[in-house]
């Protein structure tokens, strides 16, 4: 093949402007601090990023809802701790008040106790986070009990409503919600509410049956209560793995954006200014290949 000075010329041209792409592409990423700024830099690799990107936008979603529901079940715990306390307290009172050898006093005493303790127990009931009603299940921008003019407590919840609150973690559901119903009904429909109202009343009257009947569904509640807590237990620990799971996979996830993303700087300066000198021999070459022009005699 015959090697013309055009053909020299044109070759040396080409050089210069593969070594210019070279030089331009590492000082933006000098500049920048990526390898890629788009996609035409590198099709494969800008795909793997922006794939990595969603993955840790979706990382970051699933690490809000997991600590919405450790907020939760922190709650729930807190509350339910409170809860096992009273019923306790109840359960005593209960016991005190069916003996035969108490006064007048004495069972005006604690049918006070009793009543306070019911206003308490509403107060636990209608608990808010961010103003939403913890044990509202899924009415949970209302209040869950409420007190009517004649002293009567009505749960607002309807039975259909009672739908524990869960969180999606990558297709794993974790069910941590509590209602009005798990913690302040009995199994068969007795509110604790109703429970301590009509044991305030056969202890200020002396009703020991009443009592006795009353004394075995704070006893129900009292077990319910304590299969609670460690239902809260065990589903504080599951939040807690996964939320260790998260972060762990939040850092495998970033470093390996890093990698994708990052240029290495030093690495850059190193390229870059061999880049220069590959420049600079080239044009040195060009001015001894290409012909003079006129401008070169002016």
């Amino acid at each position: 093949m015959r090697i013309t000075e055009n053909l020299l010329s044109s070759r040396t041209l080409n050089d210069i402007q593969d070594v210019l792409r070279k030089y331009s592409d590492l000082n933006s990423q000098l500049t920048s601090g990526k390898k890629v700024r788009y996609p035409s830099d590198n099709a494969s690799v800008a795909t793997r990023i922006s794939n990595l990107d969603s993955r840790l936008r979706e990382i970051e979603r699933y690490k809000t809802n997991v600590e919405t529901a450790q907020n939760y079940v922190n709650m729930y715990d807190t509350a339910l701790q409170e809860v096992s306390s009273i019923y306790l307290r109840i359960k005593e009172l209960a016991v005190r008040g069916a003996h035969d050898t108490l006064t007048n006093d004495d069972r005006v005493a604690i049918t006070e106790e009793l009543n306070k303790i019911n206003t308490q127990l509403v107060s636990i009931a209608n608990t808010e986070i961010s103003g939403n009603y913890v044990f509202g299940g899924a009415k949970n921008n209302q209040k869950v009990v409420e007190i009517d003019s004649s002293g009567n407590f009505k749960i607002k919840v309807p039975p259909q409503a009672n739908i524990r609150q869960k969180i999606s973690i990558g297709g794993q559901e974790i069910e941590y919600g509590k209602t009005v119903y798990d913690v302040f009904v009995t199994d068969s429909g007795a509110s604790v509410f109703g429970i301590v109202k009509r044991l305030s009343d056969a202890i200020e009257s002396g009703d020991n049956t009443s009592i006795q009947n009353e004394l075995g569904n704070i006893e129900e509640i009292q077990g319910k209560s304590l299969k609670n807590l460690a239902e809260v237990g065990a589903t504080q620990r599951v939040l807690e793995m996964t939320s260790n799971r998260m972060e762990d996979f939040n850092t495998f996830s970033t470093e390996f954006l890093s990698n994708e993303a990052d240029a290495d700087m030093a690495q850059v300066v190193m390229e870059l200014a061999t880049q220069q000198n590959v420049l600079q021999a080239a044009l040195k070459a060009a001015g001894n290949i290409i012909p003079p022009t006129l401008a070169d005699f002016l």
